[in-house]
């Protein structure tokens, strides 16, 4: 018995359903995979610019807050003299 003879069709055709079918489960696992990868950068994105964005009115605020003490001590300043 030769090694043609026990590989039989429905076993070539077998393997090769199996092979295919091993091979979209990865392909669609990956894109999925790729896919919840890219909502968790998005969401990290949206998450970041949203505190740059509170840090920034926070600078602002305190921006504002020396120049109202600069402005108060020249004012004692110009007082005194």
């Amino acid at each position: 018995m030769s090694l043609h003879d026990k590989i039989d069709g429905p076993v070539l055709i077998t393997g090769a359903i199996t092979g295919c079918a091993a091979g979209f489960a990865w392909l669609v696992r990956r894109v999925l995979t790729n896919q919840r990868q890219i909502e968790l950068l998005q969401s990290e994105i949206s998450h970041r610019d949203r505190l740059r964005h509170e840090d920034r009115e926070a600078v602002k605020e305190v921006r504002d807050d020396v120049k109202a003490l600069r402005k108060d001590i020249a004012d004692m300043i110009a007082r005194d003299r």
